[in-house]
């Protein structure tokens, strides 16, 4: 008995994004290709440049109304890819009907920082500061330095500290209550 197997239709249709192909020379001056086409720049007597790639995708992009696919070749070999995405259409719709309103103020709490210093580190070493799970990195002379937000701790009479993960040196200093 022999079985043949049905091939299956995909339930959805691929994808097919366009593709913006960015040459860059030594000089700094990009040579773009759209979708096979070249793409040229906004001005005709003039040539895209690093300075403008903002712009360029924002060509490319139909300022970000349409997704692409851009690829970046470095004059030193080096290639860059990436995927631009459009803007959802319900986002500007609700913007284009608030451009007639004005902004409300958002209120954030502010920021209460508090700082702790310490020597003895190894120059360059990467210093962990223990309350906030944030990191710090020694400085030339062996120095580190740390910031906790003290609105995301729960207890203000804790300890923070400066834990150096190659010297092993350790600098705690409690919280003022």
């Amino acid at each position: 008995m022999s079985y043949r197997r049905r091939r299956e239709e995909p339930s959805e249709p691929s994808v097919n994004l366009p593709l913006a192909s960015i040459r860059v020379d030594e000089r700094g001056t990009l040579r773009v290709v759209y979708d096979g086409g070249e793409f040229p720049p906004l001005r005709p007597d003039s040539e895209w440049s690093r300075a403008q790639f903002g712009d360029l995708l924002d060509a490319l992009t139909t300022h970000r109304t349409r997704t692409v696919r851009i690829e970046v070749h470095e004059f030193d070999g080096s290639v860059f890819t990436d995927i631009i995405h459009a803007v959802r259409k319900e986002h500007t719709a609700v913007e284009a009907g608030r451009s007639g309103e004005m902004r409300q103020a958002r209120h954030r709490p502010t920021h209460q920082l508090i700082e702790i210093t310490g020597s003895g580190f190894i120059p360059g070493e990467d210093i962990t500061v223990a309350v906030s799970a944030s990191t710090s990195e020694g400085s030339a002379d062996g120095s580190a330095r740390g910031l906790v937000d003290l609105n995301q701790l729960a207890d203000h009479r804790s300890e923070i500290m400066l834990i150096g993960r190659v010297s092993g040196v350790i600098v705690s200093e409690r919280l003022p209550s």
